[in-house]
């Protein structure tokens, strides 16, 4: 009798002791109807200092689908994706957050479409459920991005995806010391489909990407995906240059009497100064962490560390992996 296909479900949680239940109790509801599958679902606690750990070991001991791999402390989202997929053994990887706004009703659907052929399904956000100052942040982030990006990536893309195991192989090879999965995953080649979804409202808790999270998260992305970066820096710094005489002209034209040429040279001299240094400031901010990325990436250090997990996750694989 031939095997049955393996799926695992890829679940990184930080923070959500008051969650996890309530997700893991939808997540067996949908994959209770997967029958012709044998079912992994692995959370990666991304060192939480609440509870979730002990939840994740209480769902352990009663779900024997259950595997869990826990952090030495909070290395990060794309760590936590990075290392799930590394300790998943489907031969299809489904990877979602556990705050149940990427819906698991969707993952019969992408099983499916696995089965008829495809090796990676991307979703993306058919519509925003988050505040306007987050929808206009994204809204210019992906603008730029594609602009920038010599890899093609969806406005709106998610981390909510199925990998066959050839994807999965290919993403764990990758050694990036600053990850953009949806970046990372379109990198890859392999020809997606892409699936529209509405995110729901998280029913308890609250968001674990704060605006400062949201920014370092996107900065990766650029500096990862956007090769014309440096350029754009430059063109930004031509583009002061050019307000600085703009601004000058304007000051002299309006600010200083007519009867003091002394005090319009004065004033367009340190007009052009200021934004000559503005501009390369830019250039070289820009450089500068590159510079700090490259120094990362040749240190080498393991960018998350397993302090705990189940016997079945720990076994011949490694605990550390350079990720970001």
């Amino acid at each position: 009798m031939p095997a049955r296909p393996r799926l695992s479900v890829v679940c990184p949680a930080y923070q959500e002791e008051d969650v996890l239940p309530r997700f893991h109790a939808a997540l067996s509801d949908v994959l209770d109807r997967l029958t012709d599958y044998e079912l992994e679902i692995l959370y990666v606690d991304d060192g939480s200092r609440d509870r979730t750990l002990d939840v994740i070991r209480g769902l352990a001991a009663a779900d024997p689908r259950v595997r869990y791999v826990s952090f030495s402390r909070n290395f990060g989202k794309e760590a936590a994706l990075a290392a799930g997929l590394e300790h998943a053994t489907g031969d299809a990887v489904v990877t979602l957050d556990t705050d149940l706004q990427h819906p698991p009703e969707l993952i019969p659907d992408l099983v499916a479409r696995w089965q008829a052929g495809a090796d990676l399904i991307l979703l993306y956000r058919e519509r925003e459920v988050e505040r306007l100052p987050k929808r206009v942040g994204s809204w210019v982030f992906y603008r730029l991005l594609q602009w920038s990006s010599a890899v093609p990536i969806r406005p709106s893309s998610t981390d909510y995806c199925l990998m066959a195991r050839p994807a999965v192989d290919a993403m764990v090879r990758l050694t990036e010391s600053h990850r953009y999965t949806p970046g990372l995953v379109r990198w890859l080649g392999f020809t997606p489909v892409e699936l529209p979804f509405t995110p729901a409202r998280r029913p308890a808790g609250h968001t674990k990407f704060p605006f400062g999270a949201l920014v370092r998260l996107a900065t990766n992305a650029l500096m990862s995906f956007a090769p014309s970066l440096p350029r754009l820096a430059a063109m930004a710094g031509v583009v002061a240059t050019g307000a600085s005489w703009l601004a000058c002209a304007a000051a002299v034209a309006v600010l200083v009497p007519l009867s003091e040429p002394a005090a319009r040279v004065g004033l367009v001299l340190l007009t052009a100064l200021h934004l000559f240094a503005a501009g390369g400031l830019v250039a070289a901010g820009v450089l500068g962490e590159y510079a700090a990325r490259i120094y990362d990436q040749a240190k080498g250090r393991p960018v998350y560390v397993v302090k705990e997990s189940t016997a079945e996750a720990a076994h011949g694989v490694a605990r550390m992996r350079r990720a970001a």
